[in-house]
């Protein structure tokens, strides 16, 4: 049973991290591969195309469609050389047997400063999740020469197998103007207002579409596994609504809101999960470099586990 609810913990966290700005690659381009735009989503890009007459009538009221926000905020994305992003995943997990319920909170923040050329990362995670007593945290640096790793008071080299899916992580974040190309098949569903200095796009999806757009973000992410895509097809998804802030003036990215709620059965259980998941995006542009400290560097290489020989 943990191992299955970690399963769906993994999951939903996948879903969470990549929808905060994980789910799109450096060398994607407006027209290229993203979220809402895979074969999987052709159902919700059938409805785009049929909303594009109220994305011309928003146009008349002086602010920006979706096309628009989308073209502008990629310019702008080619000059942003390095940013910040703190984020927060918060997840109330209820699970029902019988007349014992049992709930399973788990709260992720996570503080990163991204440079995109050369691509390198240094981030601090910390974590309040099911069965572990306290906070949990972890600080990584990710760079072209090595990624190194300090948990429990004690740093480690990462080896190159660990390595490999962090950077693949890394690179769909470093992009974060790109999440705007999940609006681009979900006009319908997409109001454009103004807050302060922002443009904000907010959308509320539900039914199949939501479940074929978390593919999505799983799938852009790496994380659509087999165990992972099958517990995902067991979830009722009710509801996702998405709000994403651009700058009036310089069209970056400057926040995103995610909500979900969904529930599901297997097992005899019932599972209920709401999950609420923001990211503040800052400091464009003004991040050089971050040095590495000694004791990382000096720091032996962790071993990989072994796989047993049939």
């Amino acid at each position: 049973m943990k191992k299955w609810t970690a399963g769906i913990l993994g999951a939903i966290l996948t879903i969470g991290i990549t929808a905060c700005g994980n789910n799109e690659t450096t060398e994607n381009t407006a027209t290229g591969n993203t979220p809402a735009a895979t074969t999987e989503a052709s159902a919700p890009a059938a409805s785009a195309e049929a909303s594009a007459p109220a994305a011309t009538e928003e146009a008349a009221t002086g602010v920006p469609t979706v096309d628009e926000l989308i073209k502008k905020s990629t310019e702008a994305g080619q000059s942003l050389k390095s940013f910040a992003m703190d984020a927060q995943i918060i997840q109330k997990i209820s699970i029902t047997q019988g007349e014992t319920t049992q709930d399973q909170n788990s709260d992720m923040k996570m503080k990163s400063e991204f440079i995109k050329n050369p691509l390198q990362m240094h981030q601090v995670v910390q974590m309040v999740v099911p069965g572990q007593e306290g906070e949990q945290t972890v600080e990584q640096y990710i760079t072209a020469d090595g990624s190194y790793s300090h948990a429990a008071g004690q740093w480690m080299k990462l080896p190159a197998e660990m390595t490999a899916p962090l950077k693949a992580s890394m690179e769909q974040s470093a992009s974060p103007e790109k999440q705007l190309e999940q609006f681009k098949t979900l006009s319908k569903e997409t109001k454009i207002t103004e807050e302060g200095d922002n443009y904000l796009l907010t959308a509320d999806v539900s039914g199949e579409n939501v479940k074929e757009l978390a593919k999505s973000f799983m799938s852009q992410s790496g994380g659509a596994d087999a165990q992972m895509t099958a517990l995902l097809d067991q979830m009722n998804i009710k509801s996702m609504k998405i709000i994403y802030a651009v700058n009036k003036e310089t069209y970056l990215p400057a926040k995103t809101n995610v909500d979900m709620v969904m529930d599901m059965a297997a097992e005899g259980q019932n599972i209920s999960l709401d999950m609420k998941m923001s990211s503040d995006i800052s400091k464009h542009n003004e991040i050089a470099d971050f040095k590495i400290p000694d004791e990382a560097l000096k720091a032996q290489e962790a071993q990989m586990p072994t796989t047993p020989q049939q």
